[in-house]
């Protein structure tokens, strides 16, 4: 597995004990940091970037939920969907396509047999949004 890929992984499993086993960053890091310490440097910015622009992630997850209110999205799909908004939006290393690929397999890993299909569309529908927010920026 490589890097950006475990740390990918890692940065999920991070935001879902914060957000799910109240843990705090440090205690939750602790297990990783030993376990994997050539990834944890890219999970530690995928997930200090998510945490400290959470509530425009989120904000843009809930325009693109159709029928559907955030609150109920389940907590897996709502964090990988945290972690791949951020990646998209604010890491320019890394081609979006291949971030949502990874987020989606991510999510067919860890959540029920809907997300996958579920990650998938809000992440390309979020990369169609801002597609069109650049052409609409040049016009």
């Amino acid at each position: 597995m490589k890097v950006k890929e475990k740390g990918r992984e890692i940065a999920f499993k991070l935001l879902f004990a914060i957000d799910v086993g109240k843990n705090s960053l440090p205690d939750a890091i602790s297990f990783f940091r030993y376990e994997y310490p050539v990834a944890i440097d890219y999970a530690m910015l995928l997930v200090n970037g998510t945490l400290s622009h959470m509530e425009y992630i989120d904000k843009n997850i809930e325009n693109l939920l159709e029928k559907w209110s955030f609150d109920r999205v389940y907590v897996v799909d709502k964090e990988l969907l945290r972690l791949g908004v951020f990646e998209i939006e604010f890491v320019n290393d890394i081609d979006d396509g291949l971030v949502v690929y990874e987020i989606v397999e991510l999510a067919k890993k860890y959540g029920d047999n809907e997300s996958g299909n579920f990650v998938n569309g809000i992440l390309r529908n979020f990369l169609r949004q801002r597609e069109k927010e650049k052409e609409d920026e040049k016009a």
